[in-house]
């Protein structure tokens, strides 16, 4: 049976004899969080801040002290810091939710050895060729995990990605055509959510993840009216 919803229980109280004290026991038992939920809220949640203030430190090592590092200690650092979480997502014992946070860290250091590479080498490639790059480079731990918030960061790259190459390379791509093409691929995504959280593999797709993605399809959509609009005035 799945769990009564607040909508549930107001419903029911509506067309029910139930007195005040127990809906309230019913709101307690089936809707409120409890404090072992606040204990795995705070812990996942101080451990999403840290990681997120570890990046962000190291991006900002790396922005400081640009001119006084050697490339090799630039790129080296950068390879490390990326081994030494990969490496850490692989030891047993660690719970599968800080696994997904700490890979979803590693995943971002792969963006910053990119662009440490490429500030390094001044490699003349286009944007898109890194967020290319970036995307391609951690496909398979997204698979592996599917962990919805790297789920929403590989969509993010891919967004990015089919932008820069609009306005880098196609660029005779009509407005149109690039709101047309986001807009079918986080359709997709939202779609194959659904599907995959219904009917494949009863896999719990977080509501946030899917109201995202389907606020980027229907902006994508929305512009892509406003672009064909103006183009045929």
């Amino acid at each position: 049976m799945n769990k009564i919803e607040r909508e549930d229980i107001y419903i029911i109280s509506r067309h029910s004899n139930l007195t005040e004290q127990e809906i309230t026991e019913l709101l307690k038992e089936d809707v409120f969080n409890d404090r072992s939920a606040w204990e795995k809220f705070l812990r996942l949640f101080f451990i999403v801040l840290g990681i997120g203030f570890t990046v962000a430190g190291i991006v900002f090592f790396f922005a400081y002290n640009w001119a006084d590092l050697h490339k090799f200690v630039k790129i080296g650092l950068a390879e490390g810091l990326i081994i030494a979480t990969t490496v850490l997502v692989l030891i047993p014992g660690i719970h599968i939710s800080v696994r997904n946070i700490i890979l979803t860290g590693a995943a971002v250091l792969v963006g910053v050895l990119f662009a440490v590479f490429g500030q390094i080498y001044q490699t003349g490639a286009d944007a898109y060729d890194f967020f290319l790059a970036w995307t391609v480079f951690i496909t398979l731990w997204v698979l592996v995990s599917n962990y919805a918030p790297l789920w929403l960061l590989y969509l993010i790259l891919i967004n990015t990605t089919l932008l820069m190459y609009a306005d880098q390379v196609a660029e005779d791509w009509s407005g149109v055509f690039v709101c047309t093409l986001l807009f079918m691929v986080n359709g997709a995504a939202l779609l194959i959510s659904i599907l995959q959280s219904r009917y494949i593999n009863k896999v719990a797709v977080p509501l946030w993840f899917s109201n995202i993605v389907a606020l980027a399809a229907a902006t994508f959509a929305t512009a892509g009216v406003v672009f064909w609009i103006f183009d045929e005035v």
